[in-house]
């Protein structure tokens, strides 16, 4: 057998006789987050989640012999404090840790008020001195108070954000830690609808000069549940792991924050007081991330400009929707130029014959990086010049980095900024000339950043060791970019960059990483034409990323005239555009079933200009399909569906990569499935649809159902990690569920089919288009009065599968479809 390469986390802290925080709450996010949990004990509680009846600190002797015990055996690479009983506890604990460990990233909970709001420490009870917690936190890494302690720490009376924000500035001055002082029970922070907390640095390493000794506001759409017991110590504790993996203390902030954000989305309630975090694993979600700004600009009186982050729901009050009219430094809503979301090999050089030539070799995206001062007149602002007009010859886009005035100047196609040019740069002047905008980013914390500004395309970097340029940052690696990716991907173009040649480019290529910016592996090449060509090869038969699965060829070229025409009608719909056409051909769509309504969806999607189509079906087609089944004919009978979607469809749209699997749950289909955008279920049984949607919730893939028999049909859109109030297809109908609803059993007339076909095509382009209007809905087909009703879904919170649960309790079926108790579970049917 071989070791574990988990990273051992210690917690030090008391324990909670209700499992759902302290010492319990800490080793199960250990676990969920790839680490192996120690504990020390430094208190026994007994508590439920709604009391604390008695605390008793353990002996100095039981405190000393836990310490020891780990240290020799399972040494940590990170550690979390606790609940300490008293100041004598706090005062040895600091000292065998300076003696011991004093070098290991620390994360302190000052934790002295239970969620109940019971008294944890028994000093804290009595009314005595708070704990002095400046021994320790000088060993820290940062101090994780809540409202409540930060008031007691600092000796303040917090009331509202002025005092909330004098307590953390003046507590953070006297502690050499970093302090995130949360507000996630802050009333104000309650009634805006958000949980905003306070980052206060002190000197970072490996970070951007930019963020040394400044303060942040973390801030999220806060999470509908009460179920809140352990929310600090699951936060803290998660910092710790983040840490533990290596994490530089600003990212690891920011995946703890998205842990806690889906933690309480997966909360649940089991006694009469606030119930436990649900353990989600690591959050790589775009929408779970906080949005950062900077203390000095956060909009305290706006809190809707801050639901209006690019990255987060789009907002549903009207002051949320005008308050998008302006996002950071006074950028428009409408961010930055549109790129398509493969830009091709993306050369970075210095020199302007290079530049030439590699837009003569085919190149389409390029930068033109100069060091140093441009001033007027001077070599460097005609080389500037030239590059521009070279660009706009070969029809071609290339950024200027850093230097934007002359950009502007000049009329270039875009800039490239770096961090640290952002607070000099005028990022209102460059959108209002209309040029493109591309931000370097190391890491999520700066990544989040730049996404404020709204760019047309983000820089992940550096990947590997780069002698370019001297980085303040380590190199991230391919397991981060592949996170990055996830997170990003679908937002706007991504490109890693650093260090990047044909040797790791293959590599680069299973990230699912959009672009990659080269460096030296051009400019210091023998022959640099060659050698872009030779990247572009490569890159151009890359093996299909998983995000997508649309070859880098197709995705890459632009909209072709031909194109303009096949697509011209649903080009001049606004929400579509050129932008939204190219976002379709990007999209990977799973569709399950091939039957009257599957066969629709796989047309109808693939004359959209749907990229890639995967058609999951294990039939053979039948003469009594043919009347509902209108891809099929007589000729076609007693053949696999899946082939014949494939030959006709890839027939009629050669520009759709068709892909098939015949069975429906084996290795091949599961894969197929990671791979999809969305996931249409147009299957005809429960067992299958209860498969799928296990299948959905589990990879976190939209899903899409409808289903239709006799003269009733049904659409659902779930996705209970963006909507956790509505649950997954299994809160609807239970596994239990029973009745055939086929229509080999009930009957259902082909155009019937047609109909809710076409309207689940709709919801699914809506979607791929970032529109998600049937999210959340129930919506119901009568094909005989032709009317159409609808219902808003509410989670089951004793749904084994999405684990999502609602203060309302249970709901009946009844109560789903508000005012039609006589539709049954039976009318859930077959799309065959």
């Amino acid at each position: 057998m071989t070791a574990d390469k988990r990273p051992i986390v210690w917690s030090i802290a008391g324990s909670d006789s209700g499992g759902g925080a302290g010492i319990q709450a800490d080793l199960a996010t250990f676990s969920n987050l790839g680490c192996h949990g120690c504990s020390v004990i430094t208190t026994l509680t007994a508590q439920s989640s709604v009391a604390v009846t008695l605390t008793e600190a353990v002996s100095e002797e039981m405190l000393l012999a836990q310490l020891n015990a780990l240290l020799g055996d399972l040494p940590p690479k990170a550690i979390k404090i606790g609940l300490l009983a008293n100041q004598a506890q706090l005062q040895q604990l600091c000292d065998w840790l300076a003696r011991h460990l004093p070098d290991v990233p620390l994360v302190v909970d000052p934790v002295m008020v239970a969620s109940c709001g019971d008294a944890l420490s028994k000093s804290t009870a009595m009314g005595a001195a708070r704990l002095d917690y400046r021994p320790l936190a000088a060993l820290s890494t940062v101090l994780t108070p809540n409202i409540h302690e930060l008031a007691l720490l600092s000796r303040s009376d917090v009331h509202d954000f002025p005092s909330w924000q004098n307590a953390a500035t003046c507590l953070a001055s006297e502690l050499p830690c970093h302090l995130l002082a949360k507000g996630g029970d802050f009333e104000a922070g309650i009634a805006r609808g958000l949980a905003e907390d306070l980052l206060l640095f002190k000197d970072l390493p490996h970070s951007s000069g930019l963020h040394q000794r400044q303060g942040f506001v973390l801030a999220s759409p806060r999470q509908a549940s009460s179920n809140n017991h352990g929310s600090g110590c699951t936060l803290s504790s998660a910092i710790a792991a983040f840490l533990a993996h290596d994490w530089i203390l600003p990212d690891a902030l920011i995946l703890a924050k998205a842990y806690i954000n889906g933690a309480l989305a997966q909360s649940y309630r089991v006694g009469r007081g606030p119930g436990p975090l649900g353990r989600p694993g690591a959050c790589l979600a775009a929408e779970l991330m906080p949005v950062i700004w900077p203390l000095e600009d956060y909009p305290w009186a706006n809190p809707a400009q801050v639901l209006g982050a690019p990255w987060l729901a789009a907002p549903t009050s009207a002051d949320a929707v005008s308050a998008k009219g302006v996002g950071a430094k006074g950028v428009s809503a409408e961010g930055f130029k549109t790129l398509p979301h493969n830009l091709g090999i993306y050369p970075v050089v210095a020199d302007v014959e290079l530049l030439e030539a590699l837009l003569k070799a085919g190149c389409r995206t390029i930068q033109l990086r100069l060091k140093g001062e441009v001033q007027p007149g001077s070599s460097a602002e005609q080389a500037i010049i030239r590059a521009i007009a070279l660009g706009r010859q070969y029809q071609a886009r290339v950024f200027i980095n850093d230097h934007w005035q002359q950009a502007i100047a000049h009329g270039a196609f875009g800039v490239h900024l770096g961090q640290e040019d952002l607070s000099q740069a005028s990022l209102e002047a460059i959108q209002g000339a209309g040029l493109a905008l591309g931000l370097s980013s190391h890491g999520y914390f700066e990544a989040l950043l730049a996404l404020r500004h709204r760019p047309s395309y983000l820089a992940l970097g550096h990947i590997f060791a780069t002698k370019t340029k001297v980085m303040p940052s380590l190199p991230q690696g391919l397991a981060r970019l592949c996170a990055y990716s996830e997170t990003f991907g679908s937002l706007l173009p991504t490109v890693a960059i650093g260090g990047i040649d044909e040797h790791n480019l293959d590599t680069v290529k299973h990230t699912g990483v959009a672009n990659v910016a080269v460096v030296r592996a051009i400019t210091e090449a023998a022959e640099p034409v060659t050698a872009f060509r030779r990247l572009t090869q490569s890159w151009l038969g890359r093996a299909a990323p998983i995000a997508s699965g649309i070859s880098y060829a197709q995705q890459n070229a632009g909209l072709s005239d031909r194109d303009f025409i096949r697509y011209g009608s649903q080009l001049l719909l606004p929400r579509v555009s050129e932008a939204g056409q190219l976002a379709l051909r990007a999209k990977t769509v799973a569709i399950v079933g091939l039957g009257g309504l599957g066969h629709h969806l796989a047309r109808s999607l693939a004359a959209a200009g749907v990229g890639r189509l995967i058609l999951i079906d294990p039939d053979i087609i039948e003469l009594g399909n043919l009347p509902r089944q209108l891809l099929y004919n007589e000729q076609d009978i007693g053949r696999l569906k899946v082939d014949v979607a494939k030959e006709k469809l890839g027939r009629d749209y050669p520009n759709c990569l068709i892909e098939i699997e015949p069975k429906l749950f084996g290795p091949k289909s599961a894969e197929l499935i990671r791979e999809a955008s969305l996931v249409l279920d147009a299957s005809d049984n429960f067992l299958c649809r209860h498969n799928l949607n296990r299948a959905c919730v589990k990879l976190g893939k939209e899903l899409i159902a409808a289903a239709i028999s006799a003269d009733s049909g049904l659409l659902c859109h779930t996705a209970p990690w963006l909507n956790p109030e509505a649950g997954c297809y299994e809160c609807l109908f239970p596994r239990d569920s029973t009745g055939s609803g086929r229509c080999r059993d009930m009957g259902v007339l082909g155009p019937a089919v047609q109909t809710l076909a076409a309207m689940q095509s709709l919801a699914a382009i809506n979607t791929l288009l970032g529109e998600r209007s049937t999210l959340g809905r129930l919506i119901s087909l009568d094909c005989r009065t032709l009317s159409v009703r609808e219902a808003v879904l509410c989670a089951d919170p004793a749904c084994l599968c999405c684990q999502t649960h609602t203060q309302a309790g249970h709901k009946t079926q009844t109560q789903f479809m508000k005012g039609r108790p006589e539709l049954s579970r039976e009318e859930n049917c077959d799309a065959n």
